[in-house]
């Protein structure tokens, strides 16, 4: 129900939604037990692996910016029609994922100092509060954003929409994009996450809290998907990647850092 209501609210802002179709009775869906709904196809398709880590890597994350940007502002216009739940990422991370991933530091030795988690708790605790605070898509991973002709043309799947930190967003995408990486493109990434920042500072134009606190974002998103993958066995395999992806970013905090 979130997402047919953030596809009609879209629509009417004049943005790309899979608005759905209706049934012989006119109803949007059909009326029983179950929630069945048939919806417009959007144009495009997601980026292949090839096209993602090619030679134009950099424009198309800067063409990844600058649509969730505009998506964002979308949905703020949006945001009063949905009712959306509000998610405090800092609290999740802290009361849950980041023991988990001290456990899971110690259990599979995967080198992280206690210094790390000491200054997210720190560092982050102090930005989270002046971080800019909207509706988000939540999910905008690759395969939800479709491209035609090397542009975006639109998003899918608004079922976990939420308020949440704006940089959420882009920060998903990027690991996102990472997680499908091979080991080659590892380095290349963060040429992607430097466009893909640069774009959505051109049409969203990040505060100077946002741009110290990208860095966190992504641990935050790294250490979620760590706890929550590690719970569950037929994703243990998916754990191990992130805990390698959140490794890979640690090492790389100084870059990171550096991108804007």
């Amino acid at each position: 129900m979130k997402s047919l209501n953030a596809a009609r609210a879209l629509n009417k802002q004049g943005f790309t939604s899979s608005l759905p179709i209706p049934t012989k009775t006119g109803s949007e869906y059909p009326d029983g037990s179950k929630i069945f709904v048939l919806t417009q196809r959007i144009k495009g398709n997601p980026l292949s692996k090839r096209d993602m880590f090619g030679d134009n890597c950099i424009r198309l994350g800067e063409e990844y910016g600058k649509s969730i940007a505009r998506l964002h502002k979308a949905l703020k216009a949006i945001q009063k029609d949905i009712l959306p739940d509000e998610v405090n990422i800092y609290k999740n991370v802290v009361d849950w994922a980041l023991p988990n991933v001290r456990q899971q530091n110690i259990q599979w030795d995967m080198g992280i100092g206690d210094s790390f988690f000491d200054d997210y708790i720190e560092s982050f605790g102090r930005l989270y509060d002046k971080l800019p605070k909207q509706l988000i898509h939540r999910d905008p991973n690759p395969g939800n954003i479709l491209f035609e002709n090397d542009e975006v043309s639109g998003f899918i799947d608004f079922d976990l929409i939420e308020v949440n930190v704006r940089l959420w967003d882009v920060c998903y995408c990027a690991t996102g994009i990472l997680a499908e990486s091979s080991d080659e493109a590892y380095e290349k990434w963060l040429d992607i996450l430097s466009g893909l920042l640069h774009g959505y500072n051109i049409e969203g134009k990040l505060t100077r809290e946002e741009k110290q606190a990208v860095f966190y974002v992504i641990c935050s998103i790294q250490m979620i998907c760590i706890a929550y993958f590690e719970s569950h066995d037929e994703f243990k395999d998916i754990a191990k990647t992130n805990r390698r992806m959140l490794q890979f970013i640690i090492q790389h905090k100084r870059h990171i850092n550096n991108l804007l």
